[in-house]
């Protein structure tokens, strides 16, 4: 099984789920994802709606949505907003500014590999230390074990962020051993204090990448569960401090749906009957450029093409020459990267070629588009055979995609 069928099969379910409840077919959805997903990222959850023959309306960043449902419920214009979204698996940091007329992101970035998975390990180990010193050797850590002591840790970390809990105490059953179990918030959020360093810089850098200062905020928004935890607020309240500056939760479990929702109902025509601003606007979350080689010092460096948090869309236009004239065919490289190049991924290459007439400096034209949606597509083109090769990078192949239909439908 690939993530994208995965995904399609929770996509049905949630389809059959929607169409239940309302009694009216599904014409299309509008799916959310982390605001720093790259573009393969968001490539494979299209091809996973493609998957359920679910129409994909947009794509929009999950902090996004979240800022759009609390400025239409609170009425909120003319602010600039600073989203902390700690979920469940991920960590993002985006600065937007509302009006009357919609929702314009100024930066974003973020985490892959930080969110309330990371948190609850913490837990976890925690509980793994008290069952060592109570038993005096290992616990059981078969599949069923280690899958009780997640949700265990999960259901710890929650009771531990309610407001007025200092500690948490209970028996925690590992194979055939009962411990009684008892930690302390403030040895909970000791284990955690790195993890929050980590997303206090992210959120620094996503401002500073803004062009804005600390005073230049009026609203911190927190979203996502794992923002619950006391020490955010404490944390971010200390940097935000100015008279009027507010940090504060709305809807922190559900803003995110709630604003697809209405991304929906302006993507389909319905924005002013539902009061809602009808412009939402995004920027890019990575720079893309091509990998290229100095043919005399055989040096590989990255021509940046797009860079990060431009507006949305963005497209530009480049011509590539051969360097000698045996060279019948141009291999592109196309690579991203948030910051430092030697981060880059790629994300594809387009090989070019035959070239009809080769020769040294022999054009090749190439168009780089990153879409609204945070997709890229690139189209390489010989203008003097007048032959062109379009590729949009991520997802699922067509082989997969067609492998992976046989599948679902086997389960049908």
């Amino acid at each position: 099984w690939f993530p994208e069928g995965i995904a399609a099969l929770l996509l049905n379910k949630l389809q059959f789920d929607t169409e239940s409840e309302a009694s009216a077919a599904v014409s299309g959805a509008v799916i959310t994802v982390p605001a720093h997903f790259s573009a393969p990222q968001r490539q494979a959850v299209a091809a996973a709606a493609t998957l359920a023959d679910l129409p994909l309306l947009d794509l929009v960043d999950e902090p996004v949505a979240a800022a759009l449902h609390y400025g239409v419920a609170n009425e909120t214009h003319d602010q600039v907003i600073l989203a902390y979204d700690f979920g469940g698996g991920t960590f993002d940091a985006t600065t937007m500014s509302l009006d009357s007329r919609g929702i314009y992101v100024l930066s974003k970035t973020g985490l892959t590999n930080l969110g309330g998975k990371e948190l609850d390990e913490k837990i976890g180990e925690i509980i793994l230390r008290q069952f060592r010193n109570a038993l005096g050797s290992e616990p059981d850590l078969s599949a069923r074990g280690l899958l009780e002591l997640r949700r265990v840790s999960e259901d710890i970390k929650i009771e531990l962020c309610t407001p007025g809990i200092k500690s948490v105490s209970r028996g925690v059953l590992l194979g055939s051993d009962i411990v009684e179990i008892d930690i302390q918030r403030r040895d909970f959020m000791g284990s955690i204090s790195a993890y929050l360093d980590q997303t206090v810089e992210v959120t620094e850098q996503c401002l500073k990448e803004s062009g804005l200062g600390h005073k230049d905020i009026n609203t911190v928004l927190l979203v996502g569960g794992s923002s619950l935890v006391p020490e955010v607020t404490n944390r971010l309240k200390k940097t935000f401090d100015r008279q009027g500056q507010k940090v504060l939760y709305h809807e922190p479990s559900r803003a995110v749906a709630f604003g697809a929702a209405m991304r929906a109902a302006q993507v389909s025509g319905d924005a002013e009957q539902f009061h809602l601003p009808p412009e939402l606007k995004g920027v890019t979350g990575f720079n893309v450029g091509v990998r290229t080689v100095e043919p005399d010092t055989m040096r590989v460096s990255i021509d940046p093409l797009i860079k990060k948090n431009m507006p949305l869309p963005a497209a530009i236009r480049k011509t590539y020459y051969t360097t000698s004239d045996l060279q019948d065919r141009m291999s592109l490289d196309f690579v991203q990267y948030r910051i430092d190049e030697s981060d880059a991924v790629s994300l594809g290459q387009l090989m070019v070629g035959p070239l009809s007439h080769p020769r040294p400096n022999y054009p090749i034209d190439v168009e780089v588009d990153y879409h609204e949606d945070g997709t890229v597509t690139v189209l390489a083109a010989d203008t003097s055979a007048g032959t062109a090769l379009q590729q949009s990078f991520g997802g699922a192949a067509s082989d997969d995609i067609e492998y992976l239909s046989h599948q679902r439908d086997l389960l049908r």
